[in-house]
């Protein structure tokens, strides 16, 4: 049975919400506040979160960051259902990479619609994977941009570039914007194949082109597209032992 987690700390707004949910089908969890709803989320694995945003202690907005931080819980499909209709709101939610945003009070098959459109479209995405993983031999990362979804060897990832919170991802010709550090890819990628080259930047050194001196001690990386990348002194001497020039 379909599993759909329910955060919301007002019990007259949370029980009806059950019921409803209950009444067409679905089996329903629940989190009376933020903390709680990350901790049931990811110990419970639902196909599917609806969350308030004003909780105590957690927001429904860090809800939504700390599943897209955890891989194990970042392609949920997350709904906003929320008493907050003011539209800069509404743009932080639908800004921050929610699947959707709902107001209260709601038209019950207004909400019974989006939790069925994002259930199909979740089912897509994890029978996609399945498919993929089963028939390739290489390794690959998956990434999510708002609606968007790919599942990428890790050799047509070319380059990985800090923006703010987030990191840019070049691979073909896209260049999808995720809600990531470099730090945490940085720990997560095969350092057989990726390197930090510098505060902002991972590369791929299987695309590597070309490299040269650089300023005070530092190199210049280029890439096979024609990408430059600047090296550190540190970085570049870190970079010459690990491949033994």
């Amino acid at each position: 049975m379909t599993k759909i987690l329910v955060l919301e700390d007002d019990e007259q707004v949370r029980l009806p919400l059950v019921d409803l949910l209950e009444a067409n089908g679905y089996e329903v969890l629940t989190a009376g506040d933020g903390r709680e709803g990350i901790e049931r989320a990811r110990k419970d694995a639902p196909d599917l979160i609806i969350s308030d945003i004003m909780m105590p202690d957690v927001d429904g907005f860090a809800v939504f960051e700390a599943m897209q931080s955890d891989p194990a819980t970042a392609i949920i499909p997350f709904i906003f259902l929320t008493a907050k209709t003011d539209p800069a709101d509404v743009r932080e939610g639908l800004g921050l990479g929610a699947d959707d945003y709902i107001t209260k009070p709601f038209q019950p098959k207004d909400l019974l619609e989006a939790v069925r459109v994002r259930l199909e479209k979740y089912q897509r995405i994890t029978s996609a994977a399945t498919t993929f993983n089963e028939n390739n031999d290489y390794d690959q990362i998956f990434i999510k941009d708002g609606d968007s979804c790919w599942f990428v060897e890790y050799e047509r990832l070319r380059l990985m570039e800090s923006e703010d919170n987030y990191v840019r991802m070049f691979f073909d010709d896209e260049k999808p914007l995720i809600s990531r550090t470099l730090n945490y890819l940085e720990q997560r990628l095969p350092a057989k194949m990726f390197y930090r080259a510098n505060r902002k930047q991972i590369i791929n050194l299987k695309w590597i082109k070309h490299i040269q001196p650089w300023f005070n001690g530092g190199m210049l990386v280029t890439l096979k597209d024609g990408t430059r990348v600047q090296m550190s002194r540190r970085a570049a001497q870190s970079f010459k032992t690990k491949l033994g020039i």
